[in-house]
Protein backbone atom coordinates (compact mmCIF):
# COMPACT_ATOMS: atom_id res chain seq x y z
CA UNK A 1 0.00 0.00 0.00
CA UNK A 2 1.43 3.34 -1.03
CA UNK A 3 1.46 6.10 1.56
CA UNK A 4 0.61 9.54 0.21
CA UNK A 5 3.05 12.22 1.25
CA UNK A 6 1.74 15.48 2.60
CA UNK A 7 1.23 17.95 -0.20
CA UNK A 8 1.39 21.73 0.29
CA UNK A 9 -2.04 23.27 0.65
CA UNK A 10 -3.44 24.97 -2.43
CA UNK A 11 -3.82 28.73 -2.02
CA UNK A 12 -7.38 29.61 -3.04
CA UNK A 13 -7.28 33.38 -2.41
CA UNK A 14 -8.42 35.48 -5.38
CA UNK A 15 -7.19 39.11 -5.09
CA UNK A 16 -9.92 40.24 -7.47
CA UNK A 17 -12.58 39.34 -4.89
CA UNK A 18 -11.46 42.15 -2.55
CA UNK A 19 -14.36 44.60 -2.63
CA UNK A 20 -14.05 48.24 -3.66
CA UNK A 21 -15.22 49.22 -0.19
CA UNK A 22 -12.39 47.28 1.43
CA UNK A 23 -9.88 48.71 -1.04
CA UNK A 24 -10.98 52.27 -0.19
CA UNK A 25 -10.86 51.61 3.56
CA UNK A 26 -7.37 50.10 3.32
CA UNK A 27 -6.09 53.08 1.31
CA UNK A 28 -7.47 55.52 3.87
CA UNK A 29 -5.88 53.62 6.74
CA UNK A 30 -2.40 53.45 5.17
CA UNK A 31 -2.33 57.03 3.88
CA UNK A 32 -3.63 58.37 7.19
CA UNK A 33 -0.83 56.55 9.01
CA UNK A 34 1.72 57.98 6.55
CA UNK A 35 0.49 61.55 7.03
CA UNK A 36 0.99 61.19 10.78
CA UNK A 37 4.09 58.99 10.99
CA UNK A 38 5.87 58.96 7.63
CA UNK A 39 9.67 59.03 7.78
CA UNK A 40 11.57 62.05 6.44
CA UNK A 41 14.35 60.41 4.41
CA UNK A 42 16.82 62.31 2.17
CA UNK A 43 15.99 60.26 -0.92
CA UNK A 44 12.30 61.07 -0.43
CA UNK A 45 13.00 64.77 -0.87
CA UNK A 46 13.88 64.33 -4.54
CA UNK A 47 12.49 62.90 -7.75
CA UNK A 48 15.84 63.15 -9.57
CA UNK A 49 16.26 59.78 -11.36
CA UNK A 50 20.01 59.75 -10.61
CA UNK A 51 19.52 60.17 -6.87
CA UNK A 52 16.65 57.69 -6.81
CA UNK A 53 18.74 55.09 -8.66
CA UNK A 54 21.66 55.54 -6.24
CA UNK A 55 19.34 55.15 -3.26
CA UNK A 56 17.58 52.08 -4.63
CA UNK A 57 20.83 50.25 -5.35
CA UNK A 58 22.17 51.16 -1.91
CA UNK A 59 18.95 49.91 -0.30
CA UNK A 60 19.23 46.46 -1.88
CA UNK A 61 19.60 44.06 1.09
CA UNK A 62 20.64 46.96 3.36
CA UNK A 63 18.65 48.67 6.11
CA UNK A 64 17.60 52.29 5.64
CA UNK A 65 19.47 53.56 8.72
CA UNK A 66 22.76 52.24 7.34
CA UNK A 67 22.17 53.83 3.94
CA UNK A 68 21.29 57.42 4.90
CA UNK A 69 24.75 58.82 5.70
CA UNK A 70 26.43 56.87 2.90
CA UNK A 71 23.83 58.14 0.41
CA UNK A 72 24.38 61.75 1.47
CA UNK A 73 28.17 61.41 1.20
CA UNK A 74 27.88 59.74 -2.20
CA UNK A 75 25.61 62.45 -3.62
CA UNK A 76 27.88 65.17 -2.27
CA UNK A 77 30.95 63.62 -3.95
CA UNK A 78 29.23 62.58 -7.20
CA UNK A 79 26.06 64.68 -7.74
CA UNK A 80 25.40 63.54 -11.32
CA UNK A 81 25.74 60.63 -13.73
CA UNK A 82 28.61 62.41 -15.48
CA UNK A 83 30.66 62.88 -12.32
CA UNK A 84 30.01 59.34 -11.15
CA UNK A 85 31.02 57.97 -14.55
CA UNK A 86 34.46 59.56 -14.13
CA UNK A 87 35.13 57.89 -10.75
CA UNK A 88 37.60 55.01 -10.51
CA UNK A 89 36.58 51.61 -9.17
CA UNK A 90 38.92 52.13 -6.22
CA UNK A 91 37.20 55.41 -5.35
CA UNK A 92 33.78 53.77 -5.58
CA UNK A 93 34.75 50.90 -3.30
CA UNK A 94 36.36 53.24 -0.78
CA UNK A 95 33.20 55.34 -0.58
CA UNK A 96 31.02 52.21 -0.38
CA UNK A 97 33.00 50.65 2.48
CA UNK A 98 30.72 49.56 5.32
CA UNK A 99 27.57 48.87 3.29
CA UNK A 100 28.49 45.33 2.24
CA UNK A 101 27.79 43.60 -1.08
CA UNK A 102 30.56 45.71 -2.63
CA UNK A 103 29.71 44.69 -6.15
CA UNK A 104 26.85 47.20 -6.02
CA UNK A 105 29.40 50.05 -5.93
CA UNK A 106 30.96 48.81 -9.15
CA UNK A 107 27.50 48.37 -10.68
CA UNK A 108 26.74 52.02 -9.92
CA UNK A 109 29.92 53.08 -11.71
CA UNK A 110 29.11 50.89 -14.71
CA UNK A 111 25.52 52.11 -14.66
CA UNK A 112 26.68 55.74 -14.76
CA UNK A 113 29.00 55.07 -17.69
CA UNK A 114 26.23 53.23 -19.56
CA UNK A 115 23.76 56.08 -18.99
CA UNK A 116 26.28 58.73 -20.09
CA UNK A 117 27.60 56.90 -23.17
CA UNK A 118 24.42 55.12 -24.25
CA UNK A 119 21.63 57.47 -23.20
CA UNK A 120 23.16 60.94 -23.17
CA UNK A 121 23.05 61.18 -19.39
CA UNK A 122 19.29 60.49 -19.14
CA UNK A 123 18.02 57.32 -17.48
CA UNK A 124 15.56 55.24 -19.56
CA UNK A 125 11.95 55.54 -18.41
CA UNK A 126 10.69 52.02 -19.08
CA UNK A 127 11.26 48.77 -17.14
CA UNK A 128 12.71 46.87 -20.10
CA UNK A 129 15.25 49.59 -20.84
CA UNK A 130 16.27 49.90 -17.20
CA UNK A 131 16.78 46.15 -16.82
CA UNK A 132 19.40 46.14 -19.59
CA UNK A 133 21.60 48.31 -17.36
CA UNK A 134 24.14 47.09 -14.76
CA UNK A 135 22.79 46.44 -11.26
CA UNK A 136 19.11 46.88 -12.14
CA UNK A 137 16.70 43.95 -11.87
CA UNK A 138 12.88 43.86 -12.01
CA UNK A 139 12.28 45.23 -8.50
CA UNK A 140 14.84 48.05 -8.77
CA UNK A 141 13.56 49.03 -12.23
CA UNK A 142 10.01 49.37 -10.90
CA UNK A 143 11.14 51.21 -7.77
CA UNK A 144 13.08 53.78 -9.82
CA UNK A 145 10.06 54.41 -12.06
CA UNK A 146 7.74 54.72 -9.06
CA UNK A 147 9.87 57.07 -6.96
CA UNK A 148 11.34 59.15 -9.80
CA UNK A 149 8.35 59.33 -12.16
CA UNK A 150 5.32 58.30 -10.04
CA UNK A 151 4.52 55.50 -12.48
CA UNK A 152 1.45 53.35 -11.61
CA UNK A 153 3.47 50.18 -11.04
CA UNK A 154 3.87 47.92 -8.00
CA UNK A 155 7.15 47.03 -6.32
CA UNK A 156 6.86 44.43 -3.56
CA UNK A 157 9.62 44.47 -0.96
CA UNK A 158 9.59 42.43 2.27
CA UNK A 159 7.79 45.13 4.28
CA UNK A 160 5.03 45.59 1.71
CA UNK A 161 4.57 41.83 1.33
CA UNK A 162 4.17 41.48 5.10
CA UNK A 163 1.66 44.33 5.25
CA UNK A 164 -0.55 42.75 2.60
CA UNK A 165 -0.33 39.28 4.14
CA UNK A 166 -1.16 40.59 7.61
CA UNK A 167 -3.90 43.05 6.68
CA UNK A 168 -5.76 40.66 4.37
CA UNK A 169 -5.25 37.52 6.48
CA UNK A 170 -3.32 35.68 3.79
CA UNK A 171 -1.11 32.59 4.22
CA UNK A 172 2.62 33.37 4.38
CA UNK A 173 3.19 30.96 1.49
CA UNK A 174 0.94 32.85 -0.93
CA UNK A 175 2.53 33.02 -4.42
CA UNK A 176 4.18 36.28 -5.40
CA UNK A 177 1.95 36.56 -8.48
CA UNK A 178 -1.16 36.76 -6.26
CA UNK A 179 0.48 39.33 -3.99
CA UNK A 180 1.28 41.45 -7.06
CA UNK A 181 -2.29 41.16 -8.36
CA UNK A 182 -3.63 42.29 -4.99
CA UNK A 183 -1.10 45.15 -4.88
CA UNK A 184 -2.22 46.32 -8.31
CA UNK A 185 -5.85 46.36 -7.15
CA UNK A 186 -4.99 48.40 -4.06
CA UNK A 187 -2.75 50.93 -5.86
CA UNK A 188 -4.03 54.54 -6.12
CA UNK A 189 -2.73 54.98 -9.66
CA UNK A 190 -2.02 58.72 -9.45
CA UNK A 191 -0.27 58.45 -6.06
CA UNK A 192 2.11 55.55 -6.64
CA UNK A 193 5.13 57.24 -5.07
CA UNK A 194 3.29 58.28 -1.92
CA UNK A 195 1.50 54.92 -1.68
CA UNK A 196 4.68 52.84 -1.76
CA UNK A 197 6.36 55.07 0.82
CA UNK A 198 3.28 54.75 3.00
CA UNK A 199 3.16 50.95 2.75
CA UNK A 200 6.86 50.66 3.54
CA UNK A 201 6.55 52.89 6.60
CA UNK A 202 3.44 51.12 7.85
CA UNK A 203 5.24 47.79 7.56
CA UNK A 204 8.40 49.10 9.20
CA UNK A 205 6.87 51.21 11.98
CA UNK A 206 3.45 49.79 12.78
CA UNK A 207 3.76 46.04 12.32
CA UNK A 208 7.19 44.68 13.38
CA UNK A 209 6.10 43.14 16.68
CA UNK A 210 2.84 41.81 15.22
CA UNK A 211 4.09 39.99 12.14
CA UNK A 212 7.09 38.05 13.37
CA UNK A 213 5.33 34.84 12.28
CA UNK A 214 5.52 35.94 8.63
CA UNK A 215 8.99 35.03 7.37
CA UNK A 216 10.85 37.23 4.86
CA UNK A 217 11.21 35.99 1.29
CA UNK A 218 14.97 35.75 1.83
CA UNK A 219 17.03 35.85 4.99
CA UNK A 220 20.55 37.26 5.25
CA UNK A 221 23.11 35.01 6.87
CA UNK A 222 25.04 36.07 9.97
CA UNK A 223 27.88 38.48 9.14
CA UNK A 224 30.40 37.71 11.90
CA UNK A 225 32.47 34.69 10.93
CA UNK A 226 30.96 34.56 7.44
CA UNK A 227 32.58 34.64 4.04
CA UNK A 228 31.01 38.08 3.58
CA UNK A 229 33.11 39.34 6.49
CA UNK A 230 36.30 38.16 4.79
CA UNK A 231 35.24 39.68 1.47
CA UNK A 232 34.49 42.99 3.16
CA UNK A 233 37.87 43.07 4.87
CA UNK A 234 39.69 42.28 1.63
CA UNK A 235 37.90 45.12 -0.17
CA UNK A 236 38.47 47.53 2.72
CA UNK A 237 42.23 46.94 2.59
CA UNK A 238 42.39 47.03 -1.20
CA UNK A 239 40.99 50.57 -1.23
CA UNK A 240 44.15 51.66 0.62
CA UNK A 241 46.85 49.36 -0.83
CA UNK A 242 47.61 47.67 -4.13
CA UNK A 243 47.42 44.06 -2.93
CA UNK A 244 46.63 42.06 0.19
CA UNK A 245 48.27 38.87 1.43
CA UNK A 246 46.03 35.88 2.11
CA UNK A 247 48.18 34.96 5.10
CA UNK A 248 47.82 38.40 6.72
CA UNK A 249 44.03 38.42 6.28
CA UNK A 250 43.81 34.91 7.73
CA UNK A 251 45.95 35.89 10.71
CA UNK A 252 44.09 39.13 11.44
CA UNK A 253 40.62 37.58 11.19
CA UNK A 254 41.53 34.29 12.82
CA UNK A 255 40.46 32.33 9.72
CA UNK A 256 42.10 29.58 7.70
CA UNK A 257 43.96 30.25 4.48
CA UNK A 258 41.39 28.10 2.71
CA UNK A 259 38.56 30.34 3.98
CA UNK A 260 40.35 33.49 2.80
CA UNK A 261 41.17 32.01 -0.62
CA UNK A 262 37.56 30.90 -1.05
CA UNK A 263 36.27 34.39 -0.22
CA UNK A 264 38.80 36.01 -2.55
CA UNK A 265 37.85 33.59 -5.31
CA UNK A 266 34.24 34.79 -5.17
CA UNK A 267 35.49 38.37 -5.60
CA UNK A 268 37.45 37.26 -8.66
CA UNK A 269 34.38 35.47 -10.09
CA UNK A 270 32.33 38.67 -9.94
CA UNK A 271 35.13 40.73 -11.52
CA UNK A 272 36.04 42.73 -8.41
CA UNK A 273 39.50 41.27 -7.71
CA UNK A 274 42.34 39.28 -9.27
CA UNK A 275 44.06 36.44 -7.40
CA UNK A 276 47.72 35.49 -7.44
CA UNK A 277 49.32 32.57 -5.62
CA UNK A 278 49.69 34.36 -2.29
CA UNK A 279 47.64 37.53 -2.57
CA UNK A 280 44.73 39.39 -4.14
CA UNK A 281 44.57 42.74 -5.90
CA UNK A 282 41.75 44.95 -7.11
CA UNK A 283 40.68 44.26 -10.69
CA UNK A 284 39.93 47.98 -11.21
CA UNK A 285 38.56 47.68 -14.72
CA UNK A 286 37.82 51.42 -14.69
CA UNK A 287 40.53 53.74 -13.45
CA UNK A 288 38.74 57.05 -13.93
CA UNK A 289 39.93 59.62 -16.50
CA UNK A 290 40.14 62.35 -13.90
CA UNK A 291 43.00 60.58 -12.13
CA UNK A 292 44.80 58.70 -14.89
CA UNK A 293 44.38 60.84 -18.01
Amino acid sequence: MKVKRNQPATISFDPLTVTSKKVAAFRRKILRFYRCHGRDLPFRRTTDPYRIAVAEIMLQQTQVDRVILKYQSWIKKWPSWEELAAASDRELLAMWSGLGYNRRALFLGRLARAVVTGYGGTLPEDPAGLMTLPGIGPYTARAILIFAFNRPLVAIDTNIRRVLIHEFGLPASIPQTQIETLAQRLLPRKRSREWHNALMDYGRLALPSRISAIPPVSKQTRFAGSRRQIRGEIIRRLTAQSRVSFRIIARDLGRTLADVRAAAWTLEQEGTAVLTEHSVRLAESHRGPSRFS
